[in-house]
C-alpha cells in the first residue's frame, strides 16, 4: 500500500470536512471532549477540535499502517526488558500487554516475524473481525519463520483457558490488550466483579484485572508493550521491564499492582502524545457517572451559550445538548440548535429561555 499518499489524503479530508462529516462525526467529539475536559483539565476547549482530528487521524491510521512492510521494518524497537526478543525459548511463560495506543498492532507483527508463536487473547465482539483480518490479510504479508504462528482466542469462552494452557506447553506466548475491551458490556455500570479501581490521570477508574490473575495462576510475566509515533509519524515499539510476582509481596498484591503499574505506563505516554490513544470514546464507562453537577446561580446574564459546560451533537438529522460534566444528552429542536450555534436567543420563548439560564446553559 502506499502510506504516504493515504495519510496525504485523509489529513486532507480531515482539513475540509462536509457538513455531513462534522454531523456524523459531532457526538464522538461531544465524548472526546467530555473525557478530555475530565482528564485532562490543563488542555483548553479551544483545543479540543484540533485534538480531535489528530485522534480521527491516528484512529484511521491504525488501520492502515499495519498492511505496510516498509513501515514495520522501519520501526524502531526499545527493549527495556531482561528479555531476548529474539529467543524462542521462554524461562517463564510470557504475556505481552498492550494497549490502543500508536500503531498499536505492529509488534504483534515484529514478533511474528521475530519467529514466536503467539496466541492473541482479544473480546468475543471482535473476535470475528480481527481474526480473519489478521490471518488472510495480513500474516499473508509478514516474513514468517518456521515457528512462527498466529491464534487468537476469545477471552469470554471459558473453554479458552484449556486451549491456552495447552498452546503455551506447546512454547506459545501471549498477546492482550489492557484496554481491548473498554466499553464492551460496561454500560450498566457493574464494577462489582472482575474489577480493580486505579488512579489514572488523576482519576479514579474501574479496570479489569483478568490478565494479572492469569499471570498468577500460570506464573507468568507480564511485559507491557506500548508503541508510539513521533512527530514525523515514525512508529517506535517499547517492551518495558518484566513484572512478575517476585516483585509483590504476595500473588494478590501482584494481581493489583501489576495492572496499576501497567496503566501508569500508558498514562505517562497520553500525557506526552494525548491524541495516539484511540480508547477516549469509551472511556466514560469506566468511572461511575451516577451524579449531577450543580448549577450556578448566576447574577448577571450575558445571554451566552455556556460551551465551557455544554456542546451540541447531531444523530440522523435529529439535534442533543450534551452535558459535558454529567455525561448526560438532552434532545431538542432544530430551531433551539441553530439558536445556541448562532449564540443568539431572541425569539426563545420565555419560559424556555428561563429554563435554560436555570441550567446554565445560557450564562
Amino acid at each position: 500500500m502506499n502510506l504516504p499518499e493515504e495519510r496525504m489524503d485523509l489529513k486532507q479530508k480531515l482539513k475540509k470536512p462536509s457538513q455531513k462529516d462534522k454531523d456524523n462525526t459531532s457526538y464522538k467529539l461531544a465524548l472526546f471532549s467530555a473525557n478530555i475536559k475530565k482528564f485532562l483539565p490543563h488542555i483548553d476547549k479551544s483545543e479540543y477540535s484540533k485534538l480531535f482530528k489528530e485522534y480521527l487521524y491516528f484512529y484511521w491510521m491504525s488501520g492502515s499502517e499495519q498492511y505496510c512492510m516498509k513501515y514495520l521494518k522501519t520501526t524502531k524497537i526499545i527493549n527495556y526488558s531482561t528479555i531476548d526478543l529474539k529467543s524462542l525459548e521462554y524461562e517463564h511463560p510470557l504475556i505481552f500487554s498492550s494497549f490502543h495506543f500508536g500503531s498499536f498492532r505492529l509488534f504483534n507483527s515484529l514478533l511474528f516475524e521475530l519467529g514466536h508463536k503467539i496466541v492473541i487473547i482479544i473480546d468475543d465482539t471482535i473476535v470475528k473481525k480481527q481474526k480473519d483480518d489478521l490471518l488472510h490479510n495480513v500474516k499473508p504479508m509478514l516474513t514468517a519463520k518456521e515457528g512462527s504462528d498466529f491464534v487468537i482466542l476469545s477471552v469470554q469462552d471459558r473453554s479458552s483457558i484449556f486451549r491456552l494452557k495447552q498452546l503455551i506447553s506447546e512454547g506459545y506466548i501471549m498477546s492482550v490488550y489492557l484496554d481491548g475491551n473498554i466499553g464492551i458490556d460496561m454500560k450498566k455500570q457493574d464494577f462489582s466483579k472482575g474489577y480493580i479501581t486505579i488512579n489514572f490521570l488523576k482519576q479514579e477508574i474501574y479496570v479489569k484485572n483478568g490478565i494479572s490473575k492469569l499471570a498468577a495462576l500460570l506464573n507468568a510475566k507480564i511485559v507491557p508493550v506500548i508503541s508510539f509515533r513521533d512527530n514525523e509519524e515514525n512508529s517506535t515499539i517499547e517492551f518495558h521491564s518484566e513484572i512478575g510476582t517476585e516483585k509483590y509481596n504476595d500473588k494478590q498484591d501482584f494481581i493489583i499492582n501489576a495492572i496499576r503499574d501497567s496503566y501508569k505506563i500508558l498514562e505517562d505516554k497520553i500525557y506526552e502524545h494525548p491524541t495516539q490513544w484511540t480508547s477516549w470514546l469509551t472511556l466514560q464507562n469506566l468511572f461511575m457517572r451516577n451524579y449531577t453537577t450543580t448549577y450556578n446561580q448566576n447574577d448577571t446574564i450575558h445571554n451566552k451559550f455556556n460551551n465551557e459546560r455544554y456542546t451540541l451533537f447531531v444523530i440522523n438529522e435529529s439535534h442533543f445538548l450534551f452535558d459535558l460534566l454529567d455525561y448526560k444528552s438532552y434532545p431538542i429542536h432544530k430551531e433551539l440548535a441553530i439558536a445556541i450555534s448562532n449564540n443568539n436567543f431572541n425569539k426563545i420563548d420565555n419560559n424556555l429561555h428561563l429554563e435554560l439560564q436555570q441550567k446554565n446553559i445560557i450564562i
